[in-house]
């Protein structure tokens, strides 16, 4: 062999030789059931046992027009083809799955800005609710305020004037006021009742 052919082989070819790397010996036979070339001196320590041993010469013998050489070549080929059809069916998964992902982060933001929307709409529904009830339930209340204070103020004017009346009035003007204040405190006592009930009422809104 040429330094030129020598030098085109593969690098796990040029490694190999036609002499043995343990005992610097020539290859003369072949161990069929180890797979590999012999020297003399492997057969003494090695393959004393081996009974499928043949002269590599016979091995050799138009190596390179048997079948061994078209099936290996056919099957370096089939491999590499389905290497390449398992590359690409990997590309296409993980373009898919990246498609898939992107996809699914869509939705989720969607779901979530739809969440978003619909809990803001509900808040400010539920407050808009709070504002008007509150907004009811004080103008009710600010109106019995008004009457009350107009109540105690009729209820304050005729204490005020009650010493009087005992003092300075004569009998039938006394019979006559105490009528009238017992028809005003009665009239207030029942609007008091009233306002017990009503205020129970609101409390329940």
């Amino acid at each position: 062999m040429s330094a030129e052919d020598y030098h085109n082989l593969p690098a796990f070819m040029q490694e190999s030789g036609s002499k043995c790397r343990d005992h610097e010996k020539k290859y003369e036979l072949y161990c069929s059931f180890h797979a590999c070339p012999c020297c003399v001196q492997c057969i003494t320590d090695e393959h004393q046992k081996c009974q499928d041993l043949k002269p590599l010469s016979v091995i050799l013998k138009q190596v390179k027009s048997s079948a061994s050489v078209q099936l290996y070549e056919k099957d370096l080929k089939d491999v590499k083809e389905n290497l390449e059809t398992a590359i690409n069916y990997l590309k296409t998964r993980i373009s898919n799955i990246y498609t898939q992902k992107t996809k699914a982060v869509e939705e989720i933001r969607y779901m979530r800005k739809s969440i978003n929307d619909y809990l803001n709409k509900l808040e400010q529904d539920i407050l808009n609710d709070l504002e008007s009830k509150h907004s009811k339930l004080k103008l009710n209340m600010d109106s019995l305020v008004q009457q009350m204070k107009q109540r105690a103020s009729q209820i304050n004017q005729m204490q005020s004037q009650f010493t009087k009346i005992t003092q300075y009035a004569t009998d039938l003007q006394i019979y006559i006021g105490l009528r009238e204040i017992e028809k005003t405190t009665s009239q207030t006592v029942k609007y008091i009742e009233d306002l017990k009930v009503e205020t129970t009422s609101l409390k329940r809104i």
